[in-house]
């Protein structure tokens, strides 16, 4: 299939019939699929604020599912946040930090 935008309206110009699947039975699966992994960017933002406040991955997590409904339909996993924590930390943690480190135990010696 190729869809193009034209008028400001997406529309499909071209589709094989013959070369089709049918769809993935459970909509809590599509989670798995390539296509739809990743965190949007407005949860990535809530995320990042709930990193910030310092919870734990798991409470991350049980915040998501509450918010979905279910664990299960929310379209990433912990891995995901874990993945989202780590480049958050080391976004934190850039190259002036350990020379401050230094700085500041050479002036409490």
């Amino acid at each position: 299939m190729i869809v193009k935008v034209i008028d400001g309206r997406w529309e499909v110009i071209y589709f094989v019939g013959e070369h089709n699947h049918p769809l993935v039975d459970k909509p809590c699966l599509t989670k798995y699929l390539r296509s739809h992994q990743g965190i949007p960017p407005e949860e990535r933002a809530f995320l990042t604020h709930l990193h910030n406040c310092n919870l734990t991955t798991g409470r991350m997590m049980h915040i998501m599912s509450d918010f979905y409904g279910s664990e299960l339909i929310v379209p990433y996993g912990t891995k995901h946040i874990t993945n989202l924590k780590t480049l958050l930390n080391k976004d934190d943690t850039k190259e002036g930090d350990m020379i401050e480190t230094v700085a500041y135990f050479k002036d409490q010696q």
